[in-house]
C-alpha cells in the first residue's frame, strides 16, 4: 500500500507538472475585451455544469453554473474553447457575438467514466517524461489541528469537529478550478479537484479526494476555485506581499487591482471559571485576519487600504471626482469585502 500512495503521488507530480510547465498559449492582455454569456448543454438537451469555457487568446475562464450558464470576458475576435468531462471539445469564434447556446456531443467509443488528462481547453496531452518537480510536501507550517500532509497521506475531509468554529481551509469542500501557470498559460483538467489550506499558504490537488499533494507555488501565478454554489475565488501569488502565502483577488481590470491578505491562526479553547465569574472561550476556533490593499497598474505602486472612507478617498486621490461619487452613491453600503470588489469594477471602467 505504502509503494502504491507513492507511486501514485509521483505520477500526479509528473501530470501536473507536464500541464504547468509545457501549456503555452499566447496573451494579448492589453486586448479590449466584451462580456460573452451563453448556455452549454448536451445533445440530448440535459444542461451541463461545470463545462469549461475559456478565450483561446487571453487568460478568460469560466465554468457553467447549475444551470448551464456561463458569463465570460473574451476578445471580440478570440475563439471560445469549451470542454466537459466525456464530451468533445468545441471551438466557436466570438465574431463580436454576445451570445452563445453550445451543444456538446460525447466522444465516440469514450465512456463518461473515463479519465482524460486536460489542459487549456480541453486538449488532451499523452504521458511525457516530468520536466521538474511540480509538487512538494508540505512540509513546512503545515502540522496543525486536525491536519497532516505528506506525499500520498490519505488527507481527512475538510468539515470540522463540532467544538471547533472557523476551518483552516477556504472551502468546506473539493471545488473544480484551474491554475495560471507562470508563463500565462491556463492549466485546467475535469479530474482534478482543489482546495486553499489559509494557515500553510498551500494550493492542494487531489484526484480522489482522499490524498492530497501542494502545488509548489513557483509554477503558479495565479489560480481560480469555484465552490458548489457558483462563486469564485481567485488568488494570485504576490512574494512581495506574502512569500508564503497568495493573495485574494477582490477585483482587477485596467486601472487598479483591490486584494487582500488572509491569514488564519488557531487559537485553542481557554475558557476558565472560578464558579463565580469565566472568561475565554470553551471551544477551539480558526480565526482569520486580512488587510486589504490597492494596486495602481500604471505605475505599480501599491497603498494599504483601510475599510474607511477617508483611506478610499486617499487611495483612489488620482480619481478624485469618480471616488467621491461612487462613495456618494453608496453612502448607506457597508464597507466591506462586497463593496471593494464593487468600488474596484466601478473605478476600472
Amino acid at each position: 500500500m505504502k509503494y502504491y500512495l507513492r507511486a501514485k503521488y509521483i505520477f500526479m507530480k509528473k501530470i501536473f507538472s507536464i500541464l504547468l510547465l509545457v501549456v503555452s498559449i499566447a496573451q494579448f492582455a492589453t486586448a479590449q475585451t466584451i462580456t460573452v454569456t451563453g448556455t452549454v448543454k448536451n445533445n440530448l438537451g440535459d444542461i451541463l455544469h461545470y463545462a469549461f469555457v475559456q478565450d483561446k487568446q487571453l487568460k478568460y475562464a469560466t465554468y457553467t453554473d447549475s444551470l448551464g450558464n456561463f458569463s465570460v470576458s473574451a476578445g471580440p475576435q478570440s475563439k471560445l474553447a469549451i470542454s466537459c468531462y466525456g464530451y468533445k471539445d468545441t471551438l466557436v469564434n466570438v465574431d463580436n457575438s454576445a451570445h452563445f447556446d453550445i451543444v456538446l456531443y460525447p466522444k465516440s467509443g469514450e465512456a463518461i467514466a473515463s479519465t482524460p488528462t486536460v489542459a487549456a481547453g480541453g486538449t488532451e496531452m499523452s504521458k511525457r517524461a516530468s520536466l521538474e518537480e511540480a509538487f512538494s510536501p508540505s512540509t513546512n507550517n503545515a502540522n496543525g489541528a486536525g491536519y497532516n500532509l505528506t506525499a500520498g497521506a490519505t488527507f481527512p475531509s475538510f468539515s470540522h469537529k463540532d467544538a471547533t468554529e472557523g476551518s483552516r481551509y477556504l472551502l468546506s469542500a473539493w471545488s473544480h478550478g484551474y491554475v495560471v501557470n507562470a508563463q500565462d498559460s491556463i492549466i485546467q483538467n475535469h479530474t482534478f479537484y482543489f482546495n486553499y489550506d489559509k494557515m500553510g499558504g498551500g494550493l492542494l490537488l487531489s484526484q480522489d479526494k482522499k490524498s492530497a499533494i501542494e502545488v509548489d507555488k513557483g509554477l503558479v501565478k495565479s489560480f481560480t476555485l469555484v465552490d458548489g454554489a457558483n462563486v469564485s475565488y481567485t488568488f494570485e501569488r504576490m512574494p512581495d506581499v506574502d512569500p508564503t502565502h497568495y493573495v485574494q483577488i477582490l477585483s482587477t481590470g485596467k486601472k487598479y487591482k483591490i486584494f487582500r491578505t488572509v491569514k488564519t491562526k488557531f487559537v485553542k479553547a481557554d475558557y476558565t471559571t472560578n464558579g463565580i465569574a469565566s472568561t475565554g472561550n470553551n471551544y477551539d476556533s480558526y480565526q482569520d485576519s486580512y488587510e486589504y490593499y490597492v494596486l495602481d497598474l500604471h505605475n505599480n505602486s501599491r497603498q494599504k487600504l483601510d475599510l474607511k472612507k477617508k483611506s478610499i478617498k486617499a487611495d483612489f486621490a488620482a480619481d478624485a471626482d469618480k471616488v467621491n461619487k461612487f462613495l456618494t452613491d453608496h453612502s448607506d453600503d457597508t464597507i466591506d469585502e462586497t463593496y471593494l470588489a464593487s468600488l474596484g469594477s466601478y473605478m476600472n471602467e
